[in-house]
């Protein structure tokens, strides 16, 4: 009897360990600004001038970037007609933005960019956000990006779904142990 409680006990370990140890998904958006140079296929941004917006963040960006967090490092330009997947790897404090697609399109004097980024950050799994933001065709100007993720289907178990695991392996416990009972007598 011991060595089958202990058996299904394990199995059940087996099981709800990974639920346990899952890491959050990123929720919610951010805001960087700062300012950036548009020479004819290439962006040039200004590092020093890179940071996080007050009051911006919300969801889980709101405990992993504080306000006018700084830029901390990565290349200071992207050439983005075309642009290669993956070439533009950013660090603003514990996150990191790896830029996966970038396109453009123009309206008038306007360049819009639009683009998927991959967000890594200890304690979260990797995390696809919507990039967009706007500069002039030509010449220096001051920028806001916009990273959102969109909201998904929750990932973790709803609480009756754990609940019915949980009276499962109780029903089968029982059964087992009426089992064994009835097999020494």
């Amino acid at each position: 009897m011991q060595r089958v409680f202990a058996l299904l006990t394990f199995v059940a370990a087996l099981v709800l360990a990974p639920i346990a140890l899952h890491a959050d998904t990123m929720t919610g958006q951010f805001v960087i600004h700062g300012t950036v140079q548009n020479v004819g296929t290439t962006l040039e941004f200004s590092p020093a001038t890179l940071m996080t917006g007050v009051g911006t963040q919300t969801g889980t960006f709101a405990t992993i970037l504080s306000d006018n967090l700084g830029f901390a490092g990565g290349p200071a330009t992207i050439s983005y007609n075309p642009y290669t997947p993956d070439s533009a790897i950013f660090f603003l404090g514990p996150l990191t933005i790896a830029l996966d697609s970038l396109t453009e399109t123009t309206v008038g004097s306007t360049l819009n960019f639009s683009g998927v980024t991959t967000l890594s950050a200890a304690g979260f799994t990797n995390t696809l956000a919507n990039l967009s933001f706007s500069t002039p065709a030509s010449g220096a100007s001051a920028f806001s990006a916009t990273f959102a993720v969109p909201a998904a289907a929750p990932s973790v178990p709803e609480p009756s779904a754990l609940a019915l695991f949980g009276s499962s392996v109780l029903g089968l416990t029982g059964f087992a142990a009426r089992k064994f009972r009835g097999a020494r007598t």
